[in-house]
């Protein structure tokens, strides 16, 4: 038997490397769901959890041709610091750009907007849509601002719907999730 083969592109940005996701992308990831860090995409989550959702992103690009990148500085492209781009699991309403930095050395650089930049047009092509969504934790003030930089606005409608006692999102908290949609041509 031989192994299945699927195409995952390699972008650059100028400070970049967004690759396919890698076995040793893993552990980096899944440190980062254990910490409270991770709170806005889900987390804590415990290993095998973390695991199985590092699978799931891997997955995608099987299932639907795509998913989120891996980035990597240029300067040490075998170090993951985060996973960036289009994410649409089979229960989510509709496509995702979603984004998230594994160590907080990595964090206010401007590397997520640098990212999304790339990934963003590169999505608009591949995946033939011309509107997606980030889901926002109302208190995520840094991706609020990604979000706005990237051109996106607030749906009160969409927030809404997001927040009803559907399953998505009713994890018992008080705070809202935030839906910022992204339209092809708004990107600045």
């Amino acid at each position: 038997m031989t192994g299945l083969t699927v195409h995952i592109p390699t972008l650059e940005t100028e400070r970049l490397i967004l690759r396919a996701p890698q076995m040793s992308d893993c552990e980096p990831m899944m440190d980062f769901m254990a910490t409270e860090r991770s709170k806005f995409v889900g987390g804590p989550k415990d290993r095998r959890d973390a695991m199985r959702g590092f699978g799931h992103i891997a997955g995608l690009w099987v299932t639907r041709g795509y998913s989120l990148f891996i980035g990597a500085l240029k300067d040490s492209p075998d170090t993951p610091i985060g996973a960036f781009g289009p994410y649409y699991p089979l229960d989510w309403p509709e496509l995702e750009f979603g984004w998230s930095i594994w160590d907080s050395d990595h964090e206010g650089h401007g590397l997520v907007t640098e990212a999304l930049r790339t990934l963003i047009p590169w999505s608009w092509d591949k995946i033939g849509r011309d509107t997606a969504i980030s889901f926002i934790d109302e208190g995520n003030a840094r991706s609020i601002r990604v979000a706005k930089t990237l051109g996106a606005c607030l749906d009160n409608e969409a927030t809404r719907t997001a927040n009803m006692s559907d399953g998505l999102f009713d994890d018992g908290e008080e705070t809202d999730v935030l839906v910022y949609r992204h339209h092809k041509g708004a990107l600045h």
